[in-house]
């Protein structure tokens, strides 16, 4: 019987043992964009919402390349989110956007086959840190499309406010408006 329980006991452990989360600058080779341009096209629903359409062939490329206004690529910086050594999703990240002292999070995507397995807010808590590194920006700001609404739970439990900031939105089909939400970074000025 000690036998038994002590399989039991391990498989509850193994259970409740998260995977490891990573992340990493991507550079632009070839073979990171083919990644992810394979985790985009992992978010049909997402692309849906957002866009009206299934992901496109080019969707990889433009997240790599899009620029605010005013901004160069000395301050764009685009992730790899990984699963124990799989890339699962991406992350966008703009510093000193719309202001010095705050980062611009543009897009934090999971693919759809591995999301609500806390990825997102485990990656999240990496990025936090790099920006928190970068000791320029004291707040995070996002946007978030209504017509995928359904993730701001996820931002407001990781601390995000609505700024009361709301933006026309249109893309394709899909006319809509961003509510910006922010956070401010515990422990920065």
């Amino acid at each position: 019987m000690r036998s038994v329980n002590s399989v039991r006991e391990t498989l509850q452990c193994v259970a409740l043992n998260p995977p490891t989360v990573t992340i990493r600058l991507l550079e632009g080779a070839p073979a990171e964009m083919r990644e992810l341009q394979r985790v985009i096209e992992e978010a049909p629903v997402y692309a849906h919402r957002i866009t009206g359409v299934p992901p496109g062939r080019a969707d990889a490329q433009s997240t790599y390349t899009a620029l605010p206004d005013g901004k160069s690529y000395a301050d764009k910086f685009v992730f790899a989110i990984s699963r124990e050594g799989e890339m699962v999703g991406c992350a966008d990240l703009i510093r000193g956007h719309p202001d010095a002292a705050t980062a611009l999070l543009g897009l934090l995507l999971v693919s759809e086959r591995h999301r609500r397995e806390g990825i997102g807010s485990r990656a999240y808590a990496l990025l936090e840190q790099y920006i928190r590194d970068w000791r320029t920006c004291h707040r995070v700001r996002i946007g978030v499309v209504r017509s995928n609404a359904e993730v701001i739970p996820f931002w407001t439990r990781l601390g995000f406010e609505p700024t009361g900031e709301l933006k026309p939105y249109r893309y394709g089909p899909v006319a809509s408006e961003t509510v910006v939400f922010q956070k401010n970074l515990p422990g920065t000025p």
